[in-house]
């Protein structure tokens, strides 16, 4: 899935383009806020991300003339209220924004909002799901907007937490990854954590994979990594994403 995202502030931008790019999807970043009308008079993204400063106070014009764009009225909108409990929020949904959320951020969060806005363009029958976020190695598929996985065609029955896993160990495939890091980068648990939470995760998916699960490999002294089996390895990961 292709998703901008425009705000003010150049770090908080870089951390949402890391969340959404390690999701599979194409992120473009606008940066400043002024320069996003002038961005999408070319391809509009399939869901805006619109990330103002606590002293912006032009959002609401900006996303009313959006909405008065004919060719943006479809454009899904996904803005980030900097005020926490502010009512600033409910102003950005008058004035066309699809959905908002408060900050801090809750990454989960966040990057479930983006998953139900998105699931609308498949349920709405704009987009094939295929075209927006598809892995696959072998027998093992995953679409990571309605979150389903399959192996050899049967579905398989994951935890949030299993499915980010597997996904973060498919797209990276046959790379070595700690296990601090792999903590850190799928499920945003600080440093310092027990790596045994991990380890658990590892052991239940690799039962639930059967024979695949050997797949998931134990790298001694690094961490772990998903190597496809021989049989599979020039079919291994791909993704189609636009």
């Amino acid at each position: 899935m292709f998703i901008t995202i425009a705000g003010e502030e150049d770090k908080f931008c870089s951390q949402l383009d890391g969340l959404l790019s390690a999701q599979n999807h194409k992120v473009s970043v606008v940066f400043p806020l002024k320069r996003l009308r002038e961005a999408l008079q070319g391809l509009p993204p399939h869901l805006l991300v619109v990330a103002p400063a606590a002293d912006s106070d032009n959002v609401p014009a900006l996303l009313k003339s959006i909405r008065d764009e004919a060719g943006l009225r479809k454009l899904l909108i996904l803005c980030i209220n900097p005020q926490g409990a502010s009512p600033e929020g409910v102003g950005y949904l008058d004035a066309g924004a699809d959905d908002f959320i408060n900050r801090p951020l809750n990454t989960h969060i966040f990057l479930a909002r983006v998953r139900t806005l998105l699931r609308r363009r498949v349920w709405n029958g704009d987009l094939e799901e295929d075209e927006i976020a598809f892995l696959n190695c072998g027998p093992l598929a995953m679409k990571l907007v309605s979150r389903q996985a399959t192996l050899s065609g049967k579905p398989l029955v994951l935890t949030r937490l299993e499915f980010d896993l597997l996904a973060f160990l498919l797209r990276n495939a046959e790379k070595a990854f700690k296990r601090e890091d792999i903590l850190q980068s799928v499920w945003n648990y600080p440093q310092g954590v027990a790596t045994r939470t991990l380890d658990k995760h590892v052991e239940t998916l690799r039962r639930k994979l059967g024979s695949f699960g050997a797949a998931i490999e134990t790298v001694h002294g690094v961490g772990y990594r998903l190597s496809p089996p021989p049989t599979q390895a020039s079919g291994k990961a791909s993704r189609i994403a636009r």
